[in-house]
């Protein structure tokens, strides 16, 4: 895990309740704006976040996004790890308590970067 590579990605996506401001995916998803990436929000409700599309899929995302960080509960995040797959995504950083041993091995087996138990906000 080369936490350097992934500073070095311009692209992401945050998946989790990014329309949520309470939650640590809204917090996250400003917090890499306002640091100069350009910043997907995957939230699952589908619901804008702060007047700006968000999209309930990797897979409708209008670019493919370098790096994804999950912040979403485990049991809910295999079904991005194989979006991230189809889409040639190699780099995924789970935050605390989105990440699961089978979400972590799944990850790598697919031949992904794979970033946990260290926070996007902490790092960067």
């Amino acid at each position: 895990m080369n936490i350097n590579e992934f500073k070095e990605k311009k692209i992401w996506a945050v998946v989790g309740s990014v329309s949520n401001k309470e939650k640590f995916a809204y917090k996250i998803y400003n917090f890499l704006k306002n640091k100069g990436y350009r910043v997907y929000a995957v939230d699952p409700k589908g619901l804008d976040v702060d007047g700006e599309k968000s999209y309930k899929s990797l897979l409708d995302l209008p670019e493919v996004p370098e790096a994804v960080d999950m912040v979403i509960n485990p049991a809910l995040g295999g079904t991005y790890v194989d979006e991230a797959n189809k889409l040639n995504i190699k780099y995924i950083w789970f935050q605390p308590g989105a990440e699961s041993q089978e979400l972590i091995e799944k990850s790598k087996g697919l031949g992904m970067e794979v970033v946990y138990g260290h926070c996007v906000m902490k790092e960067f």
